[in-house]
């Protein structure tokens, strides 16, 4: 568009008449390209100063995503207005959580007060029969005392008061991350509908398909891998309350129900597990089968859910995702664990359907590049 604009001069007339254009001067092809880098640079620079905030995002938007249908049936169904339903299921999950957190918890104290207990003896008995007489080396008498200091001389290292710090350091950092995913997950579940066309209007005219036709299939993605490692959580609870329930071990359906609520966390959830339940094999022994040492069955326990764990991280969850995600067992059970051994568990929690997800992406990119219609080859 072009508008009228009065000039006090122009080609020697007193007031003459200019054509002046509303439309911004396009850059040229080598700013563009200048710009697009500077902005990568500085997206780069951005998430690798902000890398400590990307686990908690994640979490919260995993949160929000598992937590979005429950709202939305919520919603639709009660006639409610959306705040008021997600501050409703909110507040349950919240309730949930910490319920289950608190059981948790109260079994892992008893059975670390007993074990603590049962450790401490141990350590008076061989402290008796073994380390208040000298040994006989080479007919030489040594002292165990000099091998081995009383606790009473350790003890008040760990009470120094740059340990108190970093513990009061470490309690505060993380206490200050879970606040960050509540309020966050909060916000996601309350404003989702507005943040996502938000982020369809920064797309160019013309892409405005392209970009939801995408955010569908990623979508879908997502929901076939909790879909996927819902059933997986599913077996494994089963196999361990059948497997517990076999070899005697006693709370075999408790058992079972935190094999399955803690299996999302792979290594780190199950490995609570197991310890929890070699525990309680140690202290009460096997009600079905005739082993009279607890440490035998504290040892059998531990075997059998060990091998659960094998069987699922090496032949389930390869098939159980590559049937939910359309890829390769070997690509799964490779992603993750890497993941482990480089990332840390939060990262293999999503590896495997963020590698399917930047997939869709790069496919998308490759058909554009060679101008092809992605949709009709997809």
């Amino acid at each position: 568009m072009e508008r009228l604009e009065r000039s006090g001069y122009n080609s020697g007339k007193q007031f003459g008449i200019v054509l002046v254009s509303d439309m911004s001067k396009p850059w040229s092809r080598s700013t563009r390209y200048l710009v697009l880098i500077l902005l990568l640079i500085l997206s780069a620079f951005l998430l690798y100063r902000a890398r400590a905030l990307l686990g908690p995002m994640a979490v919260s938007a995993l949160l929000a995503f598992i937590l979005n249908p429950v709202v939305s049936f919520a919603h639709e169904r009660m006639k409610l207005r959306r705040a008021l339903v997600v501050l409703l299921v909110y507040l349950a999950s919240l309730a949930g959580f910490v319920l289950i957190g608190f059981v948790v918890v109260q079994v892992i104290s008893q059975q670390t007060t007993s074990l603590v207990a049962e450790f401490q003896a141990m350590l008076r008995q061989i402290q008796t029969s073994y380390l208040d007489h000298p040994w006989m080396i080479m007919n030489i008498p040594v002292q165990p005392a000099l091998l081995f200091p009383q606790s009473s001389e350790i003890a008040p290292d760990l009470l120094q008061a740059d340990v108190i710090f970093q513990i009061f350091q470490a309690t505060t950092t993380n206490f200050g991350w879970i606040l960050v995913v509540i309020v966050t997950t909060y916000y996601l579940l309350l404003d989702w509908g507005k943040l996502r066309e938000w982020l369809f209007g920064w797309l160019p005219p013309g892409y405005d398909a392209d970009g939801r036709r995408l955010y569908e299939e990623i979508r879908h993605v997502w929901r076939r891998y909790f879909q996927g490692q819902l059933r997986l959580s599913v077996i494994v609870g089963f196999l361990t309350a059948v497997g517990a329930f076999i070899i005697g071990l006693p709370g075999a359906v408790v058992f079972g129900i935190l094999a399955a609520v803690f299996d999302v966390l792979l290594s780190v959830g199950p490995a609570i597990v197991i310890a929890i339940a070699t525990a309680v094999a140690l202290f009460t022994g096997s009600t079905t089968l005739p082993i009279t040492s607890n440490l035998l069955f504290a040892l059998l326990v531990l075997a059998v859910l060990s091998l659960i764990q094998m069987l699922e991280n090496i032949w389930l969850r390869p098939r159980i995702m590559s049937n939910s995600l359309n890829i390769h067992p070997a690509v799964v059970f490779i992603a993750i664990i890497a993941s482990l051994a480089l990332a840390g568990v939060l990262t293999a929690l999503v590896i495997v359907p963020v590698i399917v997800s930047v997939g869709i992406v790069v496919k998308y990119i490759y058909f554009k590049l060679f101008e092809m219609d992605p949709w009709e080859h997809w």
